[in-house]
């Protein structure tokens, strides 16, 4: 039995961080309810949309029932309350300030439910000068340092091209949750967490930011000439981690001499002079194919592999023998190979946990579970409080 079998989460959170979260949930085995506007959350209009799907949406939302519903209205926050009352935790990524206006805040919730584990996600979290400013994963790459790390050879500074920082929050958020699940269980008290992209950026880093505070600046890269490097036919990333790597390194390359350059006798010598030996190493790499220096560097007992795109990953040797893609058959998209979640069993391409709900598509079974009479029903539904795709 999966670990979370038997465990109820609410989700009425919004974008990546929060719902991947819970969708990490979902693939442990907890029953995870997606409460969503009417017209889905805003992920589903986030790329290519096929029907009520996009792929971001689709990863972050596997496995979940779909609870359309208006929480503008206040008959929705009685439908919320009555969630909970039966739930373990309750998700949402609403600005500060917002959940209390709709009636779903914590002090409110815990009433109906006093061992709830509440997890608010948001851009700079509950408290400060910031907390009601809007972030994104762009805006989080800035502000925490990622974008200052990361620049191109002119300097300028890039952002990682993914949602790092969102998915960091949920991994975070997940952490978090799982230890307040296990505090309940022995205490049997619930908790409210206060789950921020701008924390999860920082914790991602926490030692470059230590180092750089440390050394009043940037420090000195750590595993010259570590890095990717142009071979004839793609490019090929090298690293060392200790200095006997260095020597190896050389002669696989057919460059003992530089193993003997004073400029280049340990990893603070390197460092000094990286450009100069960056420079006498391009041109060599380029000389062979990757698959060249692959078997080299390895015969050398040096770290190296081909830079992949997802194609090449998906069809890599490796990767295929030990499934870490999972093919998912979505509506509207067919077949999709989404990477595996660690720790967790495999899933079928038809498997519910592998398969992201259309808007509404669980609101009338989720409804009648809660006891809410037809007629109730069917009045939510004719002011649109509710959207139902299940009957």
């Amino acid at each position: 039995m999966s670990a979370y079998a038997g465990l109820r989460i609410v989700d009425a959170s919004q974008g990546i961080a929060g719902p991947y979260c819970a969708m990490l949930f979902a693939q442990h085995g907890a029953e995870v309810i997606k409460i969503e506007p009417p017209g889905g959350d805003w992920t589903r209009g986030l790329g290519e949309r096929r029907g009520d799907h996009t792929i971001t949406e689709i990863c972050a939302n596997r496995g979940k029932r779909s609870l359309a519903l208006d929480l503008r209205d206040a008959r929705a926050a009685d439908i919320v309350r009555r969630l909970v009352a039966g739930a373990d935790v309750f998700l949402e990524s609403s600005r500060p300030g917002v959940a209390k206006r709709l009636g779903i805040d914590h002090p409110t919730l815990a009433r109906f439910r006093p061992d709830l584990v509440y997890a608010s996600f948001s851009g700079y979290g509950q408290q400060g000068p910031y907390a009601t400013l809007p972030m994104t994963d762009t805006v989080a790459q800035a502000f925490s340092g990622i974008m200052a790390l990361n620049r191109d050879s002119a300097g300028t500074p890039q952002k990682v091209g993914h949602y790092v920082v969102d998915l960091m929050g949920s991994l975070y958020g997940f952490q978090a949750l799982s230890a307040a699940l296990f505090a309940r269980e022995r205490r049997g008290t619930g908790a409210f967490l206060d789950i921020s992209l701008m924390q999860a950026a920082a914790a991602l880093q926490a030692a470059k930011i230590a180092e750089f505070a440390f050394h009043g600046g940037a420090a000195a890269a750590l595993n010259v000439p570590a890095g990717s490097y142009r071979t004839a036919d793609g490019w090929i990333a090298v690293t060392l981690m200790r200095e006997e790597q260095y020597v190896r390194l050389c002669g696989a390359l057919g460059r003992d001499d530089l193993a003997g350059d004073a400029r280049y006798r340990d990893f603070a010598a390197r460092a000094a002079h990286a450009a100069d030996l960056r420079a006498a190493l391009v041109p060599i790499f380029a000389g062979r194919t990757t698959e060249d220096w692959l078997q080299r560097l390895r015969d050398a007992d040096v770290m190296a592999t081909a830079v992949l795109d997802y194609a090449q990953w998906l069809a890599d040797p490796h990767v295929t023998a030990v499934g870490a893609a999972v093919a998912v058959m979505q509506p509207g998209f067919g077949e999709l190979p989404v990477p595996g979640i660690p720790g967790t069993a495999a899933t079928s391409a038809t498997d519910p946990r592998a398969i992201a709900p259309d808007i509404g598509a669980d609101s009338l079974a989720i409804l009648r579970e809660l006891g809410c009479a037809p007629d109730d029903i069917r009045a939510l539904r004719d002011a649109g409080v509710v959207v139902a795709r299940d009957g």
